[in-house]
């Protein structure tokens, strides 16, 4: 069926040349064109979130996977962390095996690769279905894997997979409520697929398109609304059910979280002027040491330019496409537009008020996820009309191209003349007019292929305007600035790079030390500015930076995680607070080594520091103000006192400090193995996390365990010789396994029944 009314046949001579297989070809070869040495193995990526969060994330998850475990818990970050509920370390996404079981530097960079391929095939599929035609198809397909957002997104393997099922999950779920049956289920592998990558946001938004979108066929067809919607409700469900696994364990996670409907806030939204950016991508941008351009304030997406050649034509369809298709498409766009604004769009609170569970989406910005979705598709639906148009209407709509270049070509002169009179603070005033400059070639390269490629179709030599056509828009993205997300030799993720470079000594193992950057060092780390890529990589993972503890198998006692604990993140910032942190508060985190004051990568030894495992503590009762302001002060005595809840006082005889013997048999990802020698009834405290996951046990009998110091664990041992195991236990994650076999064997038995069923 075809989408809409306005794409007619288009000229067979063109049309069959930009076949699927001819897309996939020329798609691969402009990847490989601009990341060669990622594809060949010589480079890897490295900017910002891929080396200090997706890479160490990843290497963790294939560390376990080699030990034969499920990483459901990982003791490296802020003192232990559930993992695979976190959702975007990609734990049960099944195309992770790729990187799991092959050379992990060299994998991870075409993981990212492979999705941005994947969109791109996935978005000349659901264009050639919409518009009927395969050069619109072949624009959009381009426009959606060349554009700043995806390129700048390749540093998130998660948002990339997230991003590279976008379009596959549109075009499913639409023919899933208009022809259901099989339909349904292969919907639902790709919204299971999507759901199972962890890019939140990327998912949230293509369902609420899909919702739009089918609300505006549901006004037009009365009849079959009950059968859509029934369609719909079914590959939902089928999704809830395959996706258990770790929807369950996330949302379990999510209640103890930091998070919730008031956790986001207006910062790092697009700026007031940010619009100017679609046609001028460098207008008001700064260099960083590396070379690559960023926006001041808004550090979430270095540039979100789509193309201005595409952005031209997805203007002209919306002025020249009489569709409500492509109405929704381009309401949608100035929507998400208007909110990416924050609070300066007057709109954003208000989303905010009446969609509060919007509040988990942190930062406006992230709304400009949906345009690089649709803009390219309102570009190609005027492609499609442009030839289906006869002579005379082509004649007339010509005329409106021109305008809306000159208009467009008169705008891109205002913006980069202001960048170069008005320069912004700490900004190059000849990059935005350089910018604008490279931006108007392209724009006429736009019109002049345009208009040959009608004059072509006419006299049967259509393909090189075509062709030209599909160049400009690669060309406009690798011309738009810097290539997005540089790269380093591989060799700087060589695991124990920096155990062996730090000078850490003893180098901090689980159960007994942690690494502990100070304040100013933080802060300090992300501000250093490097020439060098290299040297950037290697600088951080010497400071054990965010989760490059990871590749050294060394725990830190903060990390990089979306979801952090809520009560561990107090005690994080009373041991942050100025103007130093407690000494006490120090030991009791079993911080080994600190660096040394100014010098980041170097470190010093603190002897003074207890094990993670501790006991004989007299029990202090006291609420979470009282135990705070406790662990703050300079007079805490770990090794003396815990601070336990009110309500723990009926579970704890104890009441007085002692002196316990205790040996660590064991301590791992998911249990510890201790042995207890008590004169007298003692209580047992643990630096780790508290989750109610976590079960004691003492000589094989439950026991309670305890919150300690206000986010920590501990539990009472009765006197004399015993064996305590402390092991984490994931009962919801069991239930969703259960879930999502049984939704599997649906799924499998509802393909074969309705494989069988006779055509009709």
């Amino acid at each position: 069926m075809i989408a809409d009314a306005a794409a007619a046949q288009p000229r067979p001579d063109l049309d069959e040349w930009f076949t699927p297989k001819r897309f996939a070809l020329l798609l691969g070869l402009l990847i490989g064109a601009t990341y060669p040495e990622v594809i060949t193995g010589s480079g890897t990526f490295f900017h910002r979130d891929f080396a200090l969060f997706g890479y160490p994330l990843a290497a963790y998850h294939r560390e376990c996977f080699w030990r034969g475990e499920l990483p459901l818990w990982s003791p490296l970050s802020s003192c232990g962390m559930p993992f695979l509920a976190q959702w975007n370390t990609l734990t049960l996404y099944p195309l992770s095996l790729f990187y799991l079981l092959l050379p992990l530097s060299w994998s991870l960079g075409m993981f990212c690769l492979g999705h941005l391929f994947l969109g791109g095939l996935g978005m000349y599929f659901l264009a050639q279905r919409w518009t009927q035609n395969r050069l619109a198809a072949t624009v959009a397909g381009l426009a959606f894997a060349f554009n700043a957002v995806l390129l700048h997104s390749l540093m998130w393997p998660n948002n990339m997979a997230g991003f590279g099922w976008m379009p596959w999950v549109v075009l499913a779920v639409e023919r899933a409520w208009r022809e259901g049956g099989r339909r349904i289920l292969l919907a639902a592998v790709a919204g299971t697929m999507q759901m199972l990558s962890g890019a939140p946001e990327v998912i949230l938004l293509t369902w609420l398109f899909l919702g739009g979108l089918l609300l505006t066929e549901m006004g037009s067809e009365g009849a079959a609304r009950a059968r859509k919607l029934l369609r719909v409700a079914g590959v939902v469900a089928l999704i809830t059910g395959l996706a258990a696994a770790q929807m369950l364990p996330f949302l379990e996670l999510l209640r103890a979280s930091q998070r919730h409907t008031g956790f986001s806030d207006a910062t790092w939204a697009m700026p007031a002027w940010g619009w100017a950016n679609f046609l001028v991508p460098l207008f008001r941008m700064r260099a960083t040491a590396l070379g690559i351009y960023v926006q001041p304030d808004q550090f979430w997406i270095q540039s979100y330019y789509l193309g201005i050649g595409v952005v031209w034509l997805a203007g002209l369809a919306v002025w020249c496409v009489r569709s409500p298709r492509v109405w929704w498409l381009a309401l949608a766009t100035l929507a998400c537009l208007v909110v990416a604004l924050g609070e300066q769009g007057l709109v954003y609170t208000g989303v905010r008020r009446l969609l509060p569970w919007l509040g988990f989406m942190r930062f406006p910005i992230k709304f400009i996820i949906l345009p690089t979705l649709l803009v390219p598709l309102l570009a190609a639906y005027f492609i499609a009309y442009c030839r289906s148009l006869s002579s005379e209407n082509w004649r007339r709509t010509r005329r409106i191209m021109i305008r809306a270049a000159a208009a467009c070509l008169l705008a891109v002169g205002l913006i980069g003349v202001a960048a170069f009179r008005f320069p912004f603070k700490g900004v190059v005033a000849e990059v935005g007019l350089r910018s604008a400059m490279t931006s108007a070639l392209v724009l006429v390269g736009f019109v002049v292929a345009l208009l040959a490629l009608r004059r072509g179709a006419q006299a049967r030599y259509a393909l090189v305007p075509g062709l030209a056509l599909v160049g400009l828009v690669w060309m406009d993205a690798m011309a738009s600035g810097p290539r997005p997300n540089p790269t380093v030799p591989r060799w700087v993720y060589e695991p124990g790079l920096a155990a062996r470079e730090s000078g850490m000594k003893p180098l901090p193992r689980v159960g007994d030390g942690r690494p502990m950057l100070s304040a100013e060092a933080q802060g300090n780390v992300s501000v250093v500015q490097f020439s060098n890529a290299t040297d950037t990589v290697v600088y951080s993972r010497l400071a054990m930076f965010d989760n490059l503890n990871l590749l050294e198998d060394v725990p830190n006692v903060i990390g990089s995680f979306s979801l952090f604990f809520r009560e561990a993140s107090d005690v994080f910032a009373v041991l942050y607070a100025p103007p130093e942190p407690p000494p006490g508060l120090l030991d009791f985190f079993s911080i080994s080594q600190v660096n040394a004051p100014g010098k980041i990568t170097q470190w010093i030894f603190r002897p003074t520091h207890q094990p993670w495992v501790t006991g004989g503590q007299k029990p202090v009762f006291a609420d979470a103000a009282t135990t705070l302001r406790a662990l703050g002060g300079r007079d805490f005595e770990p090794r003396r006192e815990v601070y336990l809840q009110p309500e723990s006082s009926s579970l704890v005889t104890v009441r007085q400090a002692s002196s316990p013997t205790i040996t660590t048999r064991e301590f791992s990802a998911k249990r510890a193995r201790l042995e207890i020698a008590a004169a007298e009834p003692a209580l047992i405290v643990v630096a780790q996390s508290f989750y109610h996951n976590w079960r004691a046990y003492v000589d094989g009998r439950p026991a309670p365990l305890l919150r300690a110091n206000h986010a920590f664990q501990a539990l009472e041992v009765p006197a004399g010789q015993h064996e305590i195991l402390l092991q984490y236990e994931d009962p919801i994650f069991r239930l969703g396994v259960v879930i999502s076999g049984l939704a599997a064997a649906v799924w499998s038995g509802l393909w074969w029944r309705w494989q069988r069923r006779p055509k009709m």
